[in-house]
């Protein structure tokens, strides 16, 4: 019998770049990467992300996911991981694309 392949990753929602930097949709809610935090990510430090109200919601940062190299931007947002490619991310920054995908890891599906 065959297995089926299963995916560790699943969309999750849509970031974009907004006044209050980086706005990451999930679901019915929205976050924030402020812009003071979004320069700090390139200079190998964490940044906050925030909800609505202002309130810390989440850590983010550039991580390795996938090779030595950094190549994902990685988000924990309410005990929830979620990764935007670096790529993705460098053509959102530069204003290439309005929006860019949120994907979600799922740790119990990579084993």
């Amino acid at each position: 019998m065959r297995q089926a392949p299963v995916s560790v990753f699943t969309r999750a929602g849509i970031a974009r770049r907004s006044g209050k930097g980086i706005s990451i949709s999930l679901g019915n809610r929205t976050f924030y990467v402020p812009p003071d935090e979004v320069g700090g990510l390139f200079s190998d430090r964490n940044a906050m992300i925030l909800n609505d109200e202002g309130e810390q919601e989440g850590m983010a940062w550039l991580s390795p996911v996938m090779a030595k190299k950094k190549q994902d931007l990685t988000a924990l947002i309410q005990d929830r991981l979620f990764l935007v490619s670096y790529r993705d991310l460098h053509a959102l920054l530069s204003g290439e694309r309005a929006g860019i995908r949120v994907r979600e890891y799922h740790a119990d599906r990579a084993g």
